[in-house]
C-alpha cells in the first residue's frame, strides 16, 4: 500500500466524504417509532434533538440491551432509553481522528457536527468501504489470512 496516498486518506476532511444523513426524533417519542425509523432506512441510530441541540442517540445496541425484555412496552417515551449527550466529531476531522475516536470508545457510529448542527453520521462500516474504494488493487488482493505465508507458488 502506498503510504503517500493511505496518508492522503487519513488525513482526507470528513466534510470530503458523502456522510450518511441523520434521522432526528424527539425524546418524547415513542421508542416504537424510533425503530421503526431505524428499520426503514437500515438505518444503526436515531438522534434525539430538542429544538436544534442534540441531546441524546438511540442506537441498535441500546434496542438490543435496553428493550428486548419480555412484555416491554414500546409505546415508552425514547427519553429515557436515550445515550445522553452523545461524543460528536467536527467535519473538519480527519478520517484518522474519526477511526481513533471510534476505537477508543468502542463506537461503531458518530454524529459529525458543523458548530452545532449535526450534518452526518461517520460510520465504521463506511469508513472500510471509503478504504476499500481507495485501494481496491490493495483490498481485493489481501489473502484470507494475511499473515499466512505459502510454502510454494499456487497456480497452474
Amino acid at each position: 500500500m502506498d503510504r503517500s496516498r493511505l496518508s492522503r486518506f487519513i488525513n482526507q476532511q470528513l466534510s470530503e466524504l458523502p456522510l450518511e444523513a441523520p434521522v432526528f426524533v424527539s425524546p418524547t417519542d415513542p421508542i416504537r417509532r424510533a425503530i421503526d425509523l431505524m428499520g426503514e432506512g437500515s438505518r444503526s441510530c436515531v438522534l434525539s434533538v430538542e429544538g436544534t441541540r442534540l441531546t441524546g442517540i438511540f442506537t441498535e445496541r441500546d434496542v438490543l440491551t435496553k428493550c428486548m425484555g419480555e412484555g416491554f412496552d414500546l409505546e415508552q417515551p425514547l427519553a429515557g432509553f436515550l445515550t445522553p449527550s452523545p461524543l460528536t466529531i467536527g467535519h473538519r476531522a480527519t478520517v484518522g481522528e474519526a477511526i481513533a475516536t471510534l476505537q477508543q470508545h468502542s463506537y461503531r457510529t458518530l454524529p459529525v457536527s458543523n458548530g452545532e448542527r449535526i450534518v452526518g453520521l461517520i460510520r465504521t462500516g463506511d469508513l472500510l468501504t471509503h478504504l476499500a474504494e481507495a485501494f481496491p488493487e490493495d483490498v481485493l488482493n489481501l489473502p484470507p489470512r494475511p499473515h499466512q505465508v505459502m510454502e510454494r507458488e499456487e497456480g497452474g
